[in-house]
């Protein structure tokens, strides 16, 4: 039987909770140098009503040279409540800056939430980052920083 998108992106997101991994502006070059894994920076900000959720990912290969001509997708689910709470993917585009991708997600609601990242192309991975989402003024942007490990 093939797991469904929710189960895999519920399993990430546990993943990520037991391995304390974090995200807004994280970077896994760690793994990347030694795994051909690709080095993935994922900053987000958040914004008005719903809240809106801005992603940019820079990837790079392992010898730090722009990858360029990935296709990212990205994702989210509430790790308090992942089968209540997840996000429809939605295709990153790229931003013109070399190995530069951007998406936006509409959320349900301010928390923790794992943003999924999936990368396909000349490279390939698949990782998910928790990020806080809380509540900007107005009309304004504000980061969604790194959820603190064992954050639901």
């Amino acid at each position: 039987m093939k797991p469904s998108m929710n189960h895999t992106r519920t399993i990430a997101a546990l993943v990520s909770l037991i391995t304390g991994a974090t995200g807004a502006t994280l970077s896994t070059t760690a793994g990347a140098q030694g795994s051909g894994r690709p080095q993935v920076d994922l900053q987000c900000l958040s914004y008005g009503m719903g809240p809106m959720l801005e992603c940019t990912i820079d990837l790079k290969r392992r010898d730090g040279t722009p990858l360029d001509g990935a296709q990212v997708t990205l994702g989210a689910l509430m790790p308090s409540m992942p089968m209540a709470h997840t996000v429809k993917p939605m295709k990153a585009t790229a931003t013109g800056k070399p190995g530069q991708y951007r998406a936006t997600l509409e959320l349900e609601m301010l928390g923790v939430w794992a943003v999924d990242i999936d990368i396909s192309g000349p490279a390939r991975d698949k990782l998910a980052r928790n990020v806080t989402v809380g509540e900007c003024k107005g009309n304004d942007r504000c980061a969604a920083p790194p959820a603190k490990p064992g954050a639901r």
